[in-house]
């Protein structure tokens, strides 16, 4: 840890190139992969994953804003990048000065996005969201392809992709999903029927990945399982996934508190007898959830030590009376693995009464990133 960083998330390239190798070993062989780095590659840090999945085969990246595609650009990335959630009208000419690729389900931002582009002397190619049953954005499936079609009329955008998302695709055998995937291939037979020409179909996130081979069509859209967290409810025994993110800390101050003493806003804990502390310099702004009060554990010389009190803005505080020798400057692991005891984003999630997704992606930028492999 650097001199003056409070705390810091490793993150390994390495393990995330061996994860995306999974992902690759999962589908067929003709279909692509389009990287999700969203929200900062899940908190791992959106540059350093990006090059990375681009250099390990990625044909495409995904985000979910305009603004942090811009970020890619302007780093030097130069892969498609898809903007997998509508930009706002503000936004479309970022989109074209970029040469980025937007998910629309709406015919007038389509024109909209037409016209600049005209204007450009540009073609732009857009993807195209059928709902099939996310309640989100998305074409509703009986207006689908006839508004295609009519996007097939809009000069200088291109339809390159179509595509939809599964809300319960982590549900082995679930109806709703496989009813989805079945609506979703009307749609395209539809579109190939009417002569509506599309380049790809994507539709399967992680959990699809695993659990519905059937929904891999030409393009999958990996997020979670890159990140080495198993994206479904019975994760294997032995997950082949490997763990991409560490997050660590130390401890800054050792205190002894007598018995009956209080500890941090609310006066949530009160200890029943003299006790050992140590403060830690991180707390909800740098993303350690306030609902991890009184719920969470660190780990401090491979053994656990208990959140006290409530998760402040920048601090906590952890009993470490059972550890025989502590003192400042020692390492504290929040995410990840000491001697034999581990803690993980999904244990943090269940204390959170939350998911893995905001553990990861909750993590702050005052957090200092490294890399290794």
């Amino acid at each position: 840890m650097s001199d003056i960083a409070a705390s810091r998330v490793i993150v390994d390239l390495g393990a995330y190139a061996h994860n995306l190798k999974l992902v690759r070993q999962l589908i067929p062989g003709n279909c692509q992969i389009m990287a999700i780095v969203k929200a900062n590659a899940y908190g791992h840090g959106d540059m350093p994953v990006a090059r990375r999945a681009v250099a390990e085969g990625a044909a495409m990246l995904g985000v979910a804003m305009v603004d942090e595609a811009v970020s890619l650009r302007e780093s030097g990335i130069q892969a498609p990048i898809l903007i997998l959630m509508q930009p706002p009208q503000d936004a479309l000419p970022a989109v074209i000065e970029y040469n980025l690729r937007p998910m629309l389900s709406d015919v007038r931002a389509a024109e909209r996005l037409g016209d600049l582009a005209r204007k450009a002397n540009k073609v732009i190619p857009i993807h195209c969201k059928v709902d099939s049953g996310m309640g989100r954005q998305g074409f509703e499936l009986e207006e689908a392809v006839r508004n295609m079609l009519f996007l097939t009329r809009v000069s200088n955008i291109d339809i390159e992709g179509v595509a939809t998302h599964f809300p319960v695709a982590d549900l082995p055998d679930n109806p709703f999903t496989l009813n989805q995937i079945k609506q979703f291939k009307q749609v395209l037979r539809q579109l190939d029927k009417d002569g509506i020409p599309y380049e790809m179909a994507h539709a399967a996130n992680s959990a699809a990945i695993l659990n519905y081979p059937a929904s891999a069509f030409s393009m999958v859209r990996p997020g979670l399982m890159t990140y080495g967290v198993w994206p479904t409810n019975t994760p294997p025994a032995s997950s082949p996934l490997k763990r991409v993110l560490r997050w660590e800390t130390q401890i800054v101050i050792v205190k002894e508190l007598e018995a009956g003493s209080s500890v941090g806003y609310g006066r949530t804990y009160t200890t029943r007898d003299a006790a050992r502390v140590a403060i830690l310099p991180v707390g909800y702004a740098d993303g350690y959830k306030h609902s991890l009060s009184n719920r969470a554990d660190v780990l401090i010389h491979g053994k656990r030590c208990p959140v006290r009190g409530s998760v402040c803005m920048d601090q906590i505080v952890v009993d470490v009376t059972a550890l025989k020798h502590v003192e400042t400057g020692d390492t504290v692991t929040l995410i990840g693995t000491d001697g034999s005891e581990t803690i993980t984003a999904e244990e943090l999630a269940r204390h959170a009464q939350s998911i893995p997704y905001d553990i990861l992606a909750g993590i702050g930028t005052r957090v200092q990133r490294k890399y290794i492999e």
